[in-house]
């Protein structure tokens, strides 16, 4: 993911945009940096991770063991959710400051200023995001036969939205929100990232999708 988000500052880098950098400017890289090929891999790598959580000691016969624990399976089902969410919230979170930091680490000041104004928002927009992205594939692997069918169906749902263009597709309102950055420097209360519209696409529904996961997952057999 490093890899993509380091292409497209290249290729911004070598634009007729590329120079001088401003904050403005860079407020704007920063966030546009989260492109469809970043959605892609996280497509691919999102219903990965949770079926190995969620999924896979079922396929070979841990969960028996892990279910029969003192402890009760909503709270096991939460612990596997929240593991595999807050991993992916670390990494990528963190894929995205780095790179963009060593990228335009010539400027310190300019790249400092927007860190300082850009970074809460981001914050949210991935926690929001990728907890979205999480209980999707989290109800797809708890419901899912088998771990084949879990990644494959996750990757599916999450993915073929932005592949046939459908006009509803969450993405394009995620892009919306990222877009509109300059909200961000006048107040972050401001910032479409914390407004209604995005929250109905992320939180609210992944809320939703976490419970129906947990309910599924406390009436399913464990084998």
């Amino acid at each position: 993911m490093g890899l993509v988000m380091k292409r497209y500052y290249m290729t911004w880098s070598a634009s007729s945009y590329g120079g001088p950098y401003g904050v403005e400017m860079l407020g704007s890289v920063f966030r546009n940096s989260f492109t469809g090929d970043v959605y892609l891999l996280l497509a691919l790598l999102v219903p990965f991770l949770v079926t190995l959580a969620v999924r896979l000691e079922r396929d070979e016969g841990v969960a028996l063991s892990v279910y029969s624990l003192p402890v009760s399976r909503v709270r096991i089902l939460l612990a596997k959710l929240l593991a595999a969410f807050l991993l992916l919230l670390i990494f990528v979170f963190s894929v995205h400051l780095l790179v963009f930091t060593l990228h335009f680490a010539a400027t310190p000041e300019a790249v400092a200023e927007v860190l300082k104004v850009q970074t809460v928002p981001m914050a949210f927009f991935y926690l929001s995001a990728l907890l979205f992205m999480v209980s999707v594939a989290a109800v797809v692997a708890i419901a899912s036969p088998n771990t084949y069918i879990s990644i494959f169906g996750g990757f599916v749902l999450l993915y073929l939205p932005e592949f046939v263009g459908a006009d509803w597709f969450w993405l394009l309102k995620w892009r919306n929100a990222l877009t509109n950055y300059k909200w961000a420097t006048i107040s972050l209360s401001m910032d479409p990232v914390f407004g209604r519209e995005f929250l109905r696409v992320t939180l609210l529904p992944a809320l939703v999708l976490v419970a129906i996961y947990l309910i599924i997952g406390n009436w399913r057999d464990v084998r």
